[in-house]
């Protein structure tokens, strides 16, 4: 296709947002010119995240969906139809040949003021169990694409629904050796240690934070090791005047955020984090080893069940937030760092990896716009 124009619309956290902005790379490189707009809200990570990759972005209203009749889910029936008629406003003046919605509150008045103009749908699903959101979605949309096998299962009632991979896989794969260095020099990673990348999503998480506080002395006395924490923007002052207070390790590396996290991933001797599903994906793409802690926080508790797809597999080791203990978490980093089992869990999320994910989004995304022709 020579000329197009696609809508993304996704948010609230990077896993949303991610996935989205890959397939936008993806589209750039097939067509010879896309025009795209990327509607989010003004309260998402999406606000920053979006501009900052160079996307012209606009923000209607959305709000979470509620499943009882309350005066708040009133609240938010009336927030959903203005983010609506705001969208379809948007719509109009854009023109898209399709819409992309990758989840996230924002997603649903975006599409469905999509399908009232008959402008085609795609709709990406990146966890094991969609939230409300994707499965009212699903209904308006000419194609549903999910990350995990299994997942189809929610979507029975959509037209037609492709299991492809997170975008993420892909995108992941292709790190030029000048951001390779950047990053290294950047952290000071270096190759004489084995790193342990540690992060707990977009914005940390305070439980987490507070083990590794616990654990952060403990590596002075394994020099071989090295620690690159990422602790969340919203947590970093207070972690961080609670390490120097301890005593922070030369080989302990502590960070707010990480807006380029692939070449640093590329490191990791073992990553710790969260289980989205965009970070699986880049675990899986390049066969790292793993120690997730699912996030008990989210919606029907869809990270553990991300989680357990690769445990299930022995693709990674996972600890629930309630049974996380420094001695605990220590203990899985020397199995995996001293034990020699961590060569066991790199090759089996190899064996999961969907490098191809991104490419096939993007042509799914192609034949829906081509529909409308």
């Amino acid at each position: 296709m020579k000329q197009m124009r696609v809508v993304l619309t996704g948010g609230g956290t990077g896993g949303h947002i991610y996935p989205a902005l890959t397939v936008w790379r993806e589209l750039q490189r097939r067509c010879e010119q896309v025009e795209v707009l990327y509607i989010g809200t003004a309260r998402g990570l999406e606000q920053t995240i979006v501009p900052r990759a160079g996307l012209p972005f606009a923000t209607i209203s959305a709000a979470g969906l509620k499943r009882e009749l309350s005066l708040a889910a009133l609240r938010t029936a009336w927030t959903t139809w203005r983010g609506y008629r705001q969208a379809k406003r948007l719509l109009r003046r854009f023109r898209p040949d399709v819409v992309l919605g990758t989840g996230g509150y924002v997603t649903l008045p975006v599409v469905y003021a999509a399908s009232a103009l008959r402008v085609p749908v795609v709709v990406w699903e990146g966890n094991a169990r969609p939230g409300l959101t994707n499965q009212l979605c699903a209904v308006k949309a000419h194609t549903v694409a999910v990350a995990m096998p299994g997942t189809e299962r929610w979507f029975r009632r959509a037209r037609r629904v492709v299991c492809t991979g997170n975008p993420r896989a892909s995108e992941v794969l292709t790190v030029d050796p000048l951001r390779q260095a950047d990053a290294c020099a950047r952290f000071r990673l270096d190759a004489q240690r084995q790193w342990v990348v540690a992060f707990a999503g977009s914005r940390g998480a305070e439980t987490v934070n507070s083990v590794w506080l616990e654990l952060l002395p403990r590596f002075a006395e394994r020099t071989d090791w090295g620690l690159l924490y990422v602790t969340g923007e919203a947590h970093y002052e207070q972690v961080s005047a609670a390490a120097k207070t301890a005593g922070l390790p030369e080989n302990v590396r502590l960070v707010p955020f990480i807006d380029d996290m692939p070449p640093v991933l590329r490191q990791a001797a073992v990553v710790v984090t969260r289980a989205g599903s965009s970070t699986l994906a880049e675990i899986c793409a390049l066969g790292l080893a793993a120690v997730l802690i699912p996030s008990p926080y989210v919606t029907a508790n869809h990270q553990e069940e991300n989680a357990r797809r690769l445990v299930e597999r022995g693709a990674a080791r996972m600890i629930r937030e309630q049974d996380l203990t420094a001695a605990r978490l220590w203990q899985e980093l020397a199995d995996l760092l001293d034990g020699g089992a961590a060569a066991h869990l790199r090759q089996a999320a190899r064996a999961l990896a969907t490098p191809q994910a991104a490419a096939d989004v993007c042509a799914l995304v192609l034949a829906a716009a081509a529909s409308r022709r």
